[in-house]
Parts: C-alpha cells; sequence; structure tokens
C-alpha cells in the first residue's frame, strides 16, 4: 500500500555546511516539490513560505536541523513583511538572496533584524562592492559561488572581505582544486557537491484538526469534565457542526433536534462521543481520496469486528470493547494518519494492552487483531490456530463479521454528510 496515495506528502531540501575542520557547520534549506532534487521556484516568497512551513510543522524542527542551524533564503517580499519574525534567531540564519535590491528600507530592515538578534547572509555575491557595500557590514556570512566566480576576480573578492572580517561561505564547490583553492583563500566555510549532496527529507502532512482531536480524546478517556470537552471543541467550528449532524442522526433523542454544541455532546453521551471523535480523526484523512476512503472503511469494519468479538468474550471471561475497537482503528494509522499508533497512543492515557496488541500483537487484544487479519487474508490455518486460544463459536464469527460490515457502510455513509 503506497504512503503517498493516502496523504499529502511535503518536501524540503537540505545541504550540510561544514568548517575548516570537516565538521558540520549548518544546513542550508532548500525549497523541493514531488521528491525532486532539484529547485521549482516561481515566486520565491511562496517557496521561502513553504520552507519554513515544512520544516517547522511538516518534516519537523527536530529531524530537519536537530541543534544545526539553518540557513533559509530570504526574497525582497519577505524581508520586508513582518512573518519573518516568526522564525527564531537560535535555530535560522536568514540568507538574503542577490535578487534583493540595495534601498534604503532594505538597509533599515536589515538593521532592525540585527538589533533583535538575527544573524544575516549574503546569498552569490561576485564581487560587486559598489552595490552591496551598504549591506555587508551587517552581515554575518557571506556566500560566494565558485561556479560563477574564479581566477583572479575570486583572490581579490575574497581579500576584501577577509579585510572586513566576514566570515566566507565557499559554495557549490565541486572539486577537489576548488576545495583547496577555497582553504587557501581563507574561507571558513564549505558548501557543494564536493562535500555533501542535497538531500530530500519527506513526511506527510498531518490534519491541522489532529492536536485538537487528540486533546478531546484524552479528555474523555481521562475522564474530563463536559465543560472541559466543550471549550476544547468549541474554537473549532467545523468540528462543532460535524458533532452537531451526528449527534442528529445517531444521538439519544431522535424526537428532539440538536442545535447547539453542549447539546450535542450530551445527547451524544461519553462513549459515544469517543467513538465518533476516534473516527472522525481517521475519516478526515480519507475524506478527499477514495481510495482512502476505501482503506477507512476497512479500518471501521475491523474494528467494529473485534469490539462485537470482545463484548462477547466479557460476557464469558474478560475484556474491554472500546480498547478492542480502538486497536482495530489504530492498527491503520500508518495507512490513514501517516504516523505509527505508538505515536498517537503516546498523547492518551491508559492505552498499555492497546499498546501491546499494536506493537508485539500480544494479549486478547493482539489475539483479536491477530484473529480478525487472518479472516481478512483467508488465512485458515492461521485462524484455527488463534481459535484454540479464544474458542469463538463459528455462528458467532459469522454475525459478528456480518454486523460489522453492515455498520460500517452507515458510518461510511453518515460521513460523506457530516465530515467537515
Amino acid at each position: 500500500m503506497s504512503s503517498e496515495s493516502l496523504s499529502e506528502v511535503v518536501f524540503l531540501g537540505r545541504q550540510a555546511i561544514f568548517d575548516r575542520n570537516d565538521r558540520l557547520f549548518a544546513y542550508e534549506l532548500l525549497f523541493r516539490t514531488a521528491g525532486k532534487n532539484e529547485a521549482d521556484i516561481a515566486n520565491d516568497s511562496h517557496a521561502t513560505a513553504q520552507v519554513i512551513i515544512n520544516t517547522m510543522t511538516g518534516v519537523g524542527m527536530e529531524r530537519v536541523l536537530g541543534n544545526i542551524p539553518g540557513l533559509i533564503n530570504i526574497g525582497e517580499e519577505f524581508l520586508m513583511n513582518d512573518l519573518v519574525f516568526l522564525l527564531s534567531t537560535d535555530h535560522f540564519v536568514l540568507e538574503i538572496l542577490e535578487t534583493v535590491p540595495v534601498t534604503e528600507k532594505v538597509i533599515a530592515r536589515c538593521q532592525e533584524l540585527k538589533q533583535r538578534g538575527y544573524r544575516l547572509a549574503l546569498d552569490d555575491y561576485a564581487g560587486d562592492l559598489t552595490t552591496w557595500e551598504p549591506l555587508l557590514p551587517l552581515m554575518d556570512f557571506v556566500k560566494v559561488d565558485f561556479q560563477k566566480v574564479g581566477g583572479d576576480d575570486l583572490v581579490t573578492l575574497a581579500n576584501t572581505l577577509l579585510e572586513r572580517k566576514i566570515p566566507l561561505v565557499a559554495e557549490k564547490v565541486e572539486s577537489p582544486e576548488q576545495q583547496a583553492l577555497a582553504m587557501s583563500l581563507g574561507f571558513s566555510y564549505f558548501q557543494g557537491f564536493f562535500f555533501s549532496r542535497p538531500i530530500v527529507l519527506e513526511s506527510r502532512k498531518r490534519d491541522p484538526l489532529y492536536p485538537a482531536l487528540m486533546r478531546i480524546l484524552s479528555l474523555i478517556l481521562s475522564d474530563g469534565e463536559i465543560g472541559e470537552i466543550h471549550d476544547a471543541v468549541k474554537p473549532h467550528i467545523d468540528l462543532s457542526i460535524s458533532l452537531i449532524k451526528i449527534a442528529n442522526v445517531v444521538g439519544r433523542s431522535p424526537v428532539t433536534k440538536v442545535t447547539g454544541l453542549r447539546q450535542a455532546i450530551i445527547s451524544l453521551g461519553r462513549g459515544q462521543m469517543k467513538r465518533w471523535i476516534e473516527l472522525l480523526l481517521f475519516s478526515r484523512a480519507s475524506s478527499e481520496n477514495r481510495y482512502a476512503m476505501n482503506v477507512f472503511g476497512l479500518a471501521v469494519t475491523r474494528a467494529r469486528f473485534m469490539e462485537i468479538l470482545s463484548d462477547e468474550w466479557i460476557r464469558k471471561e474478560r475484556g474491554d470493547s472500546d480498547q478492542a475497537f480502538m486497536t482495530g482503528m489504530l492498527s491503520f494509522s500508518e495507512s490513514l494518519l501517516g504516523c505509527p499508533a505508538e505515536e498517537i497512543l503516546q498523547d492518551l492515557p491508559a492505552m498499555a494492552e492497546v499498546k501491546e496488541a499494536l506493537k508485539d500483537g500480544t494479549g486478547f487484544l493482539g489475539m483479536l487483531l491477530a484473529l480478525s487479519r487472518s479472516i481478512e487474508h483467508s488465512d485458515g490455518p492461521e485462524m484455527e490456530k488463534i481459535l484454540s486460544k479464544v474458542p469463538f463459536p463459528e455462528e458467532v464469527i459469522a454475525i459478528a463479521l456480518s454486523e460489522s460490515m453492515f455498520w460500517a457502510d452507515d458510518i461510511v455513509r453518515t460521513f460523506s454528510l457530516t465530515n467537515p
């Protein structure tokens, strides 16, 4: 199953920059699309915004940078926009593109950024001292493209900037000779194919409503007050509308029309509320993709099947049908949410049995999950092996399978009307 087919994939390029002792100094962060290891930039500001978003919320700061600074290309439009102040002075170096005009406004902006603690780098400096003179004193680094500048011009450029005590970055260094030349000229940092080619990092974009759904689910599982649950849902108008619609379809009172959020929460009740939040969590990842919605249907079928068998087992031995349902849904988390179940369970309380079932296949829930999979895959020997440990009668399994399939069909139809 292709993960890319089920959710939006975000891409980010990253190329290492080394110091004179071959130690990693920084990364340059690069705009990339569709996994191509090359830039395809139509608009500088759009590219910068995408790099920032993909670094901070897509791939993630820890994975992209760790404790290493990142250089981000900044064009004139983004430089003059207050969005630039969203960037942390600790994590980012602002790399001013060579296309930025040296105007009084640009100079004043760079002065302001320096006063606020930002580090600045000048990109692709080619020795035009007259043009860049007003900005050079504000630069922490100047980058020189070794594919554009060479010979006596490179020597003059390096000597001029080193006299001003500005650290130089040799970029697009592609041969041992260029590396040796940069070292001899006093460059402090080095970037290029000779040292490291750019790599493309990728991750699947998470639904922006995901944190809210996880917060609400956590409140329900920890017996949070109705008021707390209401306050967690209230800021998200699309979620509020969905719950009101769902309450009118499946709520406790078929006569009274549900018109408000608090009324919807009370009408659904804690158990139903938990169930529908779980389903919303997974269905939102599927709502714009027909194939993914089919996978959502399979997840709901498995979850309901496990829940029915767990209810049956409770009457004989022990079990937790709520956790059985959650185990079934979370077994599809990689496909539908783009992240492992363990990551989701970190945010939820008291889920030890679910974790064991998903990670190791152990415990009662692990056996139910294995049984469900064996039936889905028509694996007769495996099914017999599991039934020797949890002896459900054939008629119970047949009824559970039939009911879960009909129930899943109803759920998918409901979400076609209620999903935001």
